[in-house]
C-alpha cells in the first residue's frame, strides 16, 4: 500500500510548508542534498520501487510545484524516511546521527559549471523564482475573493457538528493521547488543482461530507481525539488556515468539506477563477524554466556512478 500526500502548498500566503512534521518521530530521516537535476526524485522512486516489490508499505510525498516529482518517502517497516532537503523546504537534522543524516547526491555532479553555464544557471534560477512570486500574487488575490465561503450559517454549523459527533459516538472512548499529523490532500500546481482522493479511499471506507467549512471539521477533529490514537488533518492548499479533510484511518472514517453553500456574487467567482487560472499559468512557466535548469546540469552528472551507488543502497536496505 502506498499512501500519497503533499507536504507543501502554493497558497494564498505563499509557499506553505508542513515538512517539519515529517516523518514520524520513530523514523530515522535521510536528508537528500543536491542541485537541480542531480537525481533526488529518481533515487527515492527507486527505493519506493524496491520496497513495494518486497511487499512493504510506503508513504509518498509529491512535489506541490511538480506533482510528477517525489519530494519525500517513508518506509515505516524499516523505520526510515528520505526527504529532499533543498530550498524551498530546506531541512536539517535536529541531532545529526541521532534523528537524521545527509545523503549528498551533489558528489555525482562535476563542478563547478563552466563560465557560460554559470551565467545561464543564475539567469534560470532568477527567472523561475520570479514566476513563483507572480503565482503567489494571483493566489493571494484568489484567496481574498473566496473568503466569503468561510462564513457559513450558524444553524448549519450546529447541525453538521452534531451530525459528526453522532457518527463518532458509534466508537468507544480511548485512553491516551491522539497524534495529529498534518498533510495536504490537494495542491495548486503547474497542472492545475490536483486532489489525491485515492488516498482518502485507501485509508477510509466511510467518507462523510460536512457543510460548514473548516470550523466544523476542526470541531469534529477535536471530538474524534478521544476516539483514536492518530488522525490526519488536511488543510486547504489555497487557505491553509482552514481544514478540507480529517482522516481517521484506525476508524476507517473520514470527514471532508462539502462545497460552500453560500452564494458568491458571480463577478467575484469569475475573478477568483481567473486569478487561480493565472496562478496555474505562472506555475507552469516556472516548471518549464526549472526543467531547463535541470537539463543544464545533466551533462555534468555521472549517472552511471549514481545508478551503481543507488543499487548498492537498495541491496544494503532490502537484501540483508
Amino acid at each position: 500500500m502506498d499512501q500519497t500526500f503533499f507536504l507543501a502548498a502554493n497558497s494564498g500566503r505563499g509557499f506553505y510548508s508542513l515538512y517539519d512534521g515529517f516523518p514520524d518521530e520513530a523514523q530515522f530521516l535521510h536528508i537528500i542534498k543536491g542541485g537541480p537535476g542531480t537525481g533526488k526524485s529518481g533515487f527515492m522512486r527507486r527505493l519506493r520501487e524496491a520496497a513495494q516489490a518486497r511487499g512493504l508499505d510506503t508513504v509518498s510525498v509529491l512535489c506541490s510545484g511538480d506533482p510528477d516529482s517525489l519530494d519525500a518517502l517513508s518506509v515505516p517497516a524499516l523505520g526510515l524516511a528520505w526527504v529532499d532537503g533543498t530550498a524551498p523546504h530546506v531541512r536539517e537534522p535536529r541531532y545529526f546521527g541521532v534523528d537524521a543524516d545527509y545523503v549528498n547526491l551533489g558528489r555525482f555532479c562535476r563542478l563547478p559549471l563552466n563560465g557560460d553555464d554559470r551565467l545561464r544557471a543564475a539567469a534560470l534560477n532568477r527567472a523561475y523564482k520570479e514566476r513563483y512570486d507572480a503565482a503567489y500574487q494571483f493566489l493571494a488575490a484568489a484567496e481574498a475573493l473566496e473568503r466569503a465561503e468561510e462564513l457559513p450559517d450558524a444553524a448549519v454549523m450546529r447541525e453538521e457538528t452534531e451530525r459528526a459527533r453522532a457518527l463518532l459516538d458509534a466508537f468507544p472512548e480511548r485512553a491516551g493521547s491522539c497524534r495529529r499529523e498534518r498533510r495536504f490532500l490537494s495542491a495548486i500546481s503547474c497542472k492545475g488543482l490536483l486532489s489525491l482522493s485515492e488516498t482518502v479511499n485507501l485509508l477510509c471506507k466511510q467518507i462523510y461530507c460536512l457543510r460548514g467549512g473548516g470550523a466544523v471539521l476542526e470541531s469534529a477533529a477535536a471530538y474524534a481525539a478521544g476516539k483514536c490514537t492518530r488522525m490526519i488533518l488536511c488543510p486547504s492548499p489555497l487557505n491553509p488556515r482552514q481544514l478540507e479533510a480529517v482522516l481517521i484511518p484506525e476508524l476507517s472514517l473520514a470527514f471532508v468539506a462539502a462545497p460552500a453553500a453560500l452564494p458568491i456574487p458571480q463577478g467575484e467567482r469569475l475573478q477568483s477563477r481567473e486569478a487561480l487560472s493565472r496562478a496555474v499559468g505562472e506555475l507552469a512557466d516556472a516548471k518549464r524554466l526549472h526543467d531547463r535548469l535541470e537539463a543544464l546540469y545533466r551533462p555534468y552528472m555521472d549517472f552511471e556512478a549514481l545508478t551503481a551507488w543507488t543499487e548498492d543502497c537498495v541491496s544494503a536496505l532490502f537484501d540483508k
